[in-house]
């Protein structure tokens, strides 16, 4: 099978493997905390999926408040948790402080906080819908 052949399954990653990032993500970094550091902007879109080893994985793609390119981040239990809490949702402007892991600590530590585009429009608990 070519590369050239739309039925080729493996299209999408011999372009990756060519220099292409492949597909819809074209325009979509990829954001690593501990690489990046703090990550500011406005919400795009939630997303999930299932990883086979790690199972259903979350991740929230951010417009960057400095570069405008968007950028997606996964999200931890506690970073999901906040999102949910603070009712986060596409629109809203996002900041997630990296800390790292503090001496003596096992899991890195984040400050999170959203400001909401329509504060005064009442949204329910279902806003983070993955």
């Amino acid at each position: 099978m070519s590369s050239n052949n739309t039925n080729d399954k493996f299209a999408r990653l011999r372009a990756i493997a060519g220099g292409n990032n492949g597909g819809s993500d074209d325009n979509v970094r990829y954001w690593n905390f501990e690489r990046d550091g703090n990550l500011l902007g406005i919400i795009n879109s939630f997303h999930s999926f299932e990883h086979p080893q790690y199972g259903e994985q979350h991740v929230v793609t951010v417009k960057l408040a400095d570069t405008g390119e968007s950028a997606s981040a996964f999200l931890n239990g506690w970073l999901q948790e906040g999102m949910k809490r603070k009712q986060a949702e596409v629109g809203d402007a996002v900041l997630i402080r990296f800390f790292g892991k503090q001496s003596g600590e096992r899991f890195n530590r984040y400050q999170l906080e959203i400001e909401k585009a329509n504060p005064g429009y009442p949204s329910g608990f279902e806003a983070m819908n993955f």
